[in-house]
C-alpha cells in the first residue's frame, strides 16, 4: 500500500527546477510577481488596511514592472539586435518606458498600476502553469486544466479591458490636472504620449477610439444643435491632426503593403 502510494505521488524534479531558477525567463515571472505582490499592498495600505507606506509598495509594483518588461526587452535585442526602429514599435519597450515614468514623477494613482497588473497576473498563470507545476509533477493536475481553460478564454478580453483602463487613465488624470492634484500635470502628460504611441500600434486601443467617435456621432445628431455639431467637428479635426504625427509607427504604410 505504501508502495502504491509513493508511486502515485506527484514526481518533483529538483534538477529542472534549479535550471529554472537560474534562467532568465525566471526572472521575468519574478518580476509579475513582484509587480502583483505590490500592488496589492499597495491597494491595501490605500484603503487604510495597513500603515499609511504604501507609496513604497507602488514603487515596488512599478520596479516588477521594470524587471519583467526589461527582460523581455534584453530578450528582444538579442533576437533581433539593436534596432531602434524595430524598438520603439515594441509594446514592452512602451510599458517599460511608462513604468521608468510613473517611478521618477512618484504621481502615486491606483489605476496607473493596473494595467501592469492585468498583464502580470496572465504572465504569473502561465508561468506557473507551464513551468513550475511540471515540476512537482503537476502538469496534468485539474488545477493546471483550470489554469489553461482560464488563460486561453479570458487572454484576449484582458488585452482589451487593459487598453480601456489606459483610456480611463487619461480620464482620471485630466480631472487630477483641473483639480490641481499634487503632481498631476506630468503624469497627465506622460501618459497622453503614452496613449498615442499605442494609438499607433495597438488595434484594441483604435477600437476604443473609433467607439467613442461612433458614440460622439450618435449624441451629436440626437442633439442636433448647430453649435454642437460645429464642436464636436473641431475635435475630430483635432483629432485627426494629432494622429497625422507619427511618434513611432505610419500605419498608413502598412495598409498601402496590405493593398
Amino acid at each position: 500500500m505504501a508502495d502504491e502510494k509513493k508511486a502515485a505521488a506527484p514526481a518533483f524534479d529538483q534538477e529542472k527546477l534549479l535550471k529554472l531558477v537560474q534562467s532568465l525567463q525566471f526572472g521575468w515571472f519574478v518580476g509579475n510577481v513582484i509587480t502583483l505582490l505590490g500592488f496589492f499592498l499597495f491597494t491595501i495600505s490605500y484603503f487604510k488596511i495597513l500603515p499609511d507606506i504604501g507609496f513604497i509598495w507602488y514603487l515596488i509594483s512599478l520596479l516588477g514592472a521594470l524587471i519583467s518588461f526589461g527582460i523581455l526587452l534584453v530578450q528582444f535585442v538579442q533576437r533581433n539586435g539593436f534596432k531602434v526602429p524595430l524598438l520603439i514599435k515594441d509594446d514592452n519597450f512602451h510599458y517599460f518606458l511608462l513604468a521608468t515614468f510613473l517611478i521618477a514623477m512618484r504621481a502615486y494613482v491606483w489605476i496607473t498600476l493596473v494595467p501592469f497588473v492585468i498583464f502580470s497576473t496572465f504572465h504569473v498563470l502561465n508561468y506557473a502553469n507551464s513551468q513550475l507545476l511540471p515540476v512537482f509533477g503537476l502538469e496534468n493536475n485539474p488545477i493546471s486544466r483550470h489554469i489553461t481553460a482560464f488563460v486561453n478564454k479570458n487572454n484576449l478580453a484582458s488585452i482589451q479591458i487593459s487598453c480601456g483602463i489606459e483610456l480611463l487613465t487619461v480620464v482620471w488624470l485630466f480631472l487630477r490636472m483641473i483639480t490641481f492634484r499634487k503632481r498631476s500635470l506630468t503624469p497627465f502628460l506622460v501618459f497622453l504620449i503614452f496613449l498615442k504611441k499605442r494609438h499607433e500600434v495597438s488595434p484594441f486601443t483604435r477600437k476604443y477610439f473609433d467607439f467613442i467617435g461612433a458614440q460622439g456621432d450618435s449624441a451629436v445628431a440626437a442633439i442636433n444643435n448647430p453649435i454642437a455639431n460645429e464642436g464636436w467637428g473641431h475635435v475630430k479635426i483635432a483629432f485627426r491632426t494629432i494622429d497625422s504625427f507619427k511618434l513611432v509607427h505610419d500605419r498608413s504604410k502598412d495598409e498601402e503593403k496590405a493593398k
